[in-house]
């Protein structure tokens, strides 16, 4: 697993949001109406609202509304405010203005969003997050106002989902992809009766580790994925629990005789560091108050460098096992049963000393903590008693209510069930973390076979049930990782699929996938969808004889029996379809025939890329060459940079 978080810190994110916001509103009409509009009748929006007396917050185009925002409003509602007025502007050809108290001359045609002072006059309801959860909010319509609200202590995220569900609901948006927003051309907008509606997502966080998102703060914002604060903690690296904490070569700073001369951590505290391998950069959990009490004030540090973070990563380095010292065997036979109650004892210490700090220094301040369940301490350190009822080991290995468990079965097969055969032990593990850290698991699902960037993943028929399955065992995020690079194999489709399941799971996969692709691929989606089925009845067979580790990470699914050269011919036959069926823009439209055509092109790098690699042998020198070129010019183009994980495309660009 590599590079599971970036450096995403409180700064930066304020900094790259306030930014992007500015260059929104800067190239506003080039960017809201360069997407496609579909026409009402192709768009199904389901409205069991009313309308409000008749009452309308467009009529013949012109609206008498204005959006209001607090004074001290943050990124999220800011963000929500341009949103809502630019997608408004772009459905209707007529603005609406975004007005703080001051600014504000008609308190009675207003959409409010966030806590403002017509929501205290108005409404005059305190949320609570017993009720509505990071990222969720409150909708009312009160006279001929709509108030969009969430809890002042969250992110205020849920501001923005609001208003995405509103426009839903006014005009039929849909953000499918960063180059294809959906909406509807309309002179009227009805204003629409919500009674006192609170929503909330399936996942209080939702992230996709996807490469084309890692520096899109406003597509990952569209997609509504989020952490319960700017900064998830990312103030380390997801691996580097000693190298980020207690690096061995570092200068020893533990206050003892022998610190602060250039002694390093390794000189004077070998008994510190894992007994297991040569790099010596896994911790030893055991080793005592004066470890704790360091790791303690790194921490402490952390929280002084980033004020505004609220959740901090005490990860592991990636392949590195845990340490096996004899002291550590002695504390799992008297408290901890495994490595993995060894790193949580280790932590609720740690979590004592700083909380102190905290309560003492920044009264108020929630700070959460992050470990692994990965690699070595997978299993949760639980016992099943005389009764027959799974509990935990001693009371030691209960996490604190602020320690977070970031479960990463990376030995887990996707194209099958967690509560299947296939996945036992990953079903086990989940359930036993569970009985002690109900609702603060972070589960870390695969979207992406490590050794095949660009042959499509065999999960599309499992990923909502193990989301399903996640949620009734206590999940809190849900975060998915896809390739490390730019990659093919319907990543547009699975980023607005995959956040629109884990923000509300009783939709339909495959009611998402044939919504994206009519709406991605237009007159090419019948042809598209039938190489998607094509994918997912080849591994539904193969799965069970011939590759059943096809779901695995690391499993070889760019093989000739899979992949046969018939099969790979009928897919072609497909793309074929799919770039005629365009073909009548390439004169009357000829900027939605590119982009279609290069939508069509980048999947069909797939069976491209399995004809050279793996079924060269059926074609003949030309049409390797002519088939080497069209690889070439969509790999650059696309920017593709990895054919698998660590490695680029080689002798395939040669």
């Amino acid at each position: 697993m590599k590079k599971i978080f970036v450096k995403f810190m409180a700064s930066a994110l304020c900094a790259t949001l306030l930014l992007t916001c500015l260059i929104s509103c800067k190239k506003k009409n080039a960017e809201v109406s360069s997407p496609t509009v579909t026409p009402t009748p192709d768009v199904e929006i389901e409205k069991p609202l009313l309308p409000v007396d008749g009452a309308f917050l467009y009529r013949n185009g012109v609206s008498e509304y204005s959006i209001l925002i607090r004074d001290d409003a943050n990124d999220y509602e800011t963000l929500a405010a341009r949103e809502l007025a630019q997608n408004l502007l772009a459905s209707t050809g007529n603005s609406i203005a975004i007005v703080t108290r001051s600014q504000l001359k008609n308190e009675n045609r207003v959409i409010s969003l966030g806590h403002t002072y017509l929501w205290d006059k108005n409404v005059g309801k305190t949320l609570s997050r017993d009720d509505i959860i990071d990222s969720g909010y409150y909708i009312t319509t009160v006279d001929h106002n709509v108030y969009i609200s969430c809890p002042d202590n969250t992110t205020r995220s849920g501001v923005l989902h609001g208003v995405y569900d509103f426009l839903n609901d006014a005009v039929g948006y849909k953000f499918f992809a960063k180059d294809e927003i959906v909406y509807n051309r309309v002179k009227d907008i009805p204003l629409y009766k919500y009674e006192e509606k609170i929503v909330n997502p399936s996942f209080e966080m939702r992230q996709l580790r996807n490469a084309d998102l890692r520096d899109d703060s406003l597509t990952v914002m569209r997609y509504r994925m989020v952490y319960p604060s700017e900064t998830f903690g990312m103030v380390t690296w997801g691996h580097g629990q000693a190298s980020q904490y207690i690096h061995p070569d570092h200068a020893c700073t533990c206050g003892l005789t022998g610190c602060g001369r250039g002694i390093t951590y390794q000189e004077h505290h070998p008994d510190w560091f894992s007994n297991y391998g040569t790099d010596k950069l896994q911790l030893c959990w055991t080793a005592g108050e004066e470890l704790e009490r360091v790791t303690a004030e790194r921490f402490i540090e952390f929280f002084q460098q980033y004020p505004d973070a609220e959740f901090f990563m005490f990860g592991q380095e990636d392949n590195v096992s845990t340490c096996d010292c004899e002291r550590c065997r002695t504390a799992m036979a008297e408290y901890a049963y495994n490595p993995a109650g060894l790193q949580v004892a280790f932590m609720n210490n740690v979590i004592e000393r700083t909380s102190a700090w905290l309560e003492e220094n920044e009264p108020g301040r929630q700070v959460k903590y992050v470990v692994y369940a990965y690699y070595g301490v997978e299993e949760a350190p639980v016992v099943v008693d005389a009764s027959g009822k799974t509990v935990a080991y001693s009371d030691k290995v209960i996490p604190t209510d602020d320690l977070y468990i970031f479960y990463a079965p990376i030995g887990a097969n996707f194209a099958f069930q967690i509560d299947s055969e296939k996945n036992a032990s990953v079903y086990r593990n989940l359930k036993d973390w569970s009985v002690i850290a109900d609702g603060q698991i972070i589960m870390y699902l695969y979207d992406i076979n490590f050794r095949s960037y660009l042959v499509n993943f065999n999960n599309f028929g499992t990923a909502k049930g193990m989301y399903e399955l996640c949620k009734e065992l206590g999940v809190a995020c849900m975060t998915s990782q896809a390739a490390d690079s730019y990659t093919a194999c319907f990543q547009e489709m699975r980023s607005y699929v995959e956040s629109s399941l884990m923000w509300d799971l009783s939709l339909s996969y495959d009611d998402l996938v044939r919504e994206f692709m009519d709406a991605y691929f237009k007159d090419a989606s019948e042809y598209i969808y039938e190489y998607y089925s094509i994918i997912r009845d080849r591994y539904a067979y193969y799965q069970n004889f011939e590759s059943p580790n096809s779901g695995s990470i690391y499993g070889e699914i760019n093989n000739s029996t899979i992949w046969t050269q018939p099969v790979i011919e009928k897919i072609d036959e497909n793309f074929d379809k799919a770039l005629e069926s365009i073909k009548k823009y390439e004169t009357t439209d000829p900027d939605l025939y590119l982009k279609l055509k290069n939508r069509i092109m980048k999947e069909r790098l797939t069976p491209i890329y399995i004809k050279l690699s793996t079924l060269s042998i059926y074609y003949s020198t030309e049409e390797i060459a002519q088939l080497r070129a069209d690889f070439k010019y969509y790999v650059n183009l696309f920017k593709l940079s990895e054919i698998k994980e660590g490695s680029d495309f080689g002798e395939l660009l040669d």
